[in-house]
């Protein structure tokens, strides 16, 4: 039902981007981008049991996106996740934590003069995750949603190549029950790996203005 109702709002939302979308003019009769986005966190708590330097390592959380740009100077968009780790709940075998998303997020371009494509920018996101990790009978399946603004910048090259970089910052609802103290459910420690990939992270994304 869940995801049955989080489609619905997906639906939605890109309905009312296609009425904006006709009434722009968008970048050069262009208004919609392809891009590859990208997630980066280093790992604050120690889940992985296989290395020694399990501190240096990176989450990277996969986000190819659509994005619209609905008027001179922001831009909307719906966003795809893949997340998949090895994390350590019980101190015993490593389990694999796989992940899918969605998002849904508004941009907008700060500072005088500017238009959408390029320049500084504030984006607010909305994200719901689906995840699924056996427990060493079965595999558990849960969900966490969450919130997240994104301060950067956005490049255009050639008028047609499109570069961002920034910093995030997210707040989950939920997720927090085996932060500090042991649990013995393993959705928990799921929800608590999302938790130390998502809140915060360096982002980069490369894409082209397709149309």
């Amino acid at each position: 039902m869940q995801k049955r109702n989080s489609l619905v709002m997906l639906v939605v939302f890109v309905l009312s981007i296609s009425g904006l979308y006709a009434q722009n003019t968008g970048f050069m009769g262009k208004r919609v981008m392809v891009n590859m986005g990208a997630e980066f966190s280093p790992v604050f708590r120690n889940f992985y049991i296989n290395d020694d330097f399990k501190y240096f390592h990176f989450n990277c959380i996969l986000s190819p996106n659509i994005e619209v740009i609905t008027t001179k100077r922001a831009t909307a968009g719906v966003v795809y996740h893949h997340f998949s780790t090895e994390y350590n709940p019980f101190g015993d075998e490593a389990e694999r934590l796989k992940t899918h998303g969605f998002g849904v997020f508004y941009k907008f371009l700060i500072g005088d003069g500017r238009r959408a494509l390029v320049g500084p920018y504030i984006k607010a996101q909305f994200d719901g995750f689906f995840f699924e990790c056996p427990d060493g009978v079965s595999t558990v399946s849960g969900n966490l949603f969450a919130v997240k603004v994104e301060l950067g910048k956005d490049f255009l090259f050639f008028n047609r190549l499109h570069f961002s970089s920034g910093v995030a910052f997210g707040v989950p609802f939920g997720g927090y029950k085996t932060m500090f103290d042991n649990g013995e459910i393993v959705s928990d420690y799921a929800k608590t790996r999302l938790v130390g990939a998502y809140w915060f992270g360096l982002t980069v994304g490369v894409g082209f203005l397709a149309f």
